[in-house]
């Protein structure tokens, strides 16, 4: 009933923006152009939508069109705000004209998933460290591996090759997954490294554009397996790996799994939520925040002032449609000290 419930909430939230009407066009009215990252993008057109429902001469539109491309627009001045899953760094800050400024203010947190389409394998199929990182790095090749295969005493695994699917954007969602793979894998640390693409895919790997896209790969490509975030994987009604924890053990993905993980994640300064390997027994262990991107300084001050109020919003009553859209709803701790960090938008 959850997963129908979660499915039916998400289908609406990705529709949500298609749906606002047009409105008389008054001169009040104020349009926020927004694009980036397509892990969020589910919450956050639902929390646009509710905010129109309560304002509805504030429109918010919103393309989940990847994090580098988020940057990108954010960057050129095409959009009034950005959207990544992988937080800028000093270069790209300093692209930014020193007129506008950058705000990176973490709006939500969310699990990467790796779902896969076996026939005949359960549901809560465990996949040891090892063995998920040397899927990636193209050296299990076969379902029935030993190092799956021991990990899953009782179940028959099917000779079947697999068929790793990435991103074919630049993705937040990669870079995360990178970044995690980094830590807990030397040997993908110093042959691919942490981005937002993997670096010379193998033979057996094929791509898909946004989470959306990845999904569509899974369920059409017998022996699948692929990294989406997890409200994804939970509409596409895909099954989902347990994944061993840096405790050693396996966790099933989720928000429950994923509040532990953020709850042990220290808040430094600049927002930069950092979790390449969380601690905790009850840790999933690949967990993100995802940021969005506003100006420091809005020259058009109606914008700025109805950003502001939009993006307090999410930060306040819209959490509360975390738990619905499969998301993780922010620590207090991060919740305040980006309420703080919102007084730094100027206009």
């Amino acid at each position: 009933m959850r997963l129908r419930l979660l499915s039916s909430a998400l289908a609406v939230a990705l529709a949500a923006l298609v749906c606002l009407p047009a409105g008389c066009g008054s001169s009040n009215d104020v349009s926020l152009q927004g694009a980036g990252a397509t892990f969020p993008a589910p919450l956050y057109k639902r929390w646009f939508l509710e905010y129109y429902k309560r304002h509805p001469d504030v429109r918010v539109n919103y393309q989940a069109i990847g994090s580098g491309a988020g940057k990108r627009r954010f960057t050129e001045g095409v959009v009034t705000f950005g959207a990544t899953d992988a937080f800028m760094n000093k270069a790209e800050i300093e692209d930014v004209p020193k007129d506008r400024g950058v705000v990176l203010l973490p709006m939500t947190a969310g699990s990467i998933v790796l779902c896969y389409n076996l026939r005949g394998a359960p549901d809560d199929l465990r996949l040891t460290r090892q063995a998920y990182a040397d899927i990636f790095l193209g050296k299990i090749r076969q379902w029935n591996d030993p190092e799956i295969a021991n990990a899953n005493p009782g179940v028959s695994l099917p000779d079947v090759a697999i068929t790793v699917v990435r991103r074919a954007d630049s993705s937040g969602t990669t870079y995360n997954l990178t970044n995690h793979l980094s830590a807990i894998s030397e040997t993908w640390k110093a042959e691919k490294g942490t981005g937002t693409s993997i670096k010379a895919p193998a033979d057996n790997v094929i791509a898909g554009k946004g989470n959306s896209g990845v999904a569509a790969m899974i369920q059409q490509t017998p022996g699948a397996i692929g990294y989406l975030e997890y409200g994804y994987g939970e509409l596409a009604h895909l099954p989902m790996a347990h994944l061993q924890n840096k405790a050693g053990a396996f966790v099933k993905p989720g928000p429950e799994s994923g509040a532990a993980a953020l709850a042990t994640a220290k808040v430094p300064e600049n927002l930069h939520v950092n979790l390449p390997d969380p601690d905790g027994e009850g840790s999933y262990p690949i967990v993100t925040c995802t940021w969005l991107i506003c100006a420091r300084h809005y020259a058009d001050a109606k914008k700025g002032e109805e950003l502001k109020k939009v993006v307090h919003f999410c930060l306040t009553e819209g959490q509360e449609y975390s738990d619905q859209l499969g998301y993780i709803r922010l620590p207090e701790e991060l919740r305040t000290k980006c309420l703080a960090a919102l007084d730094q938008v100027t206009y």
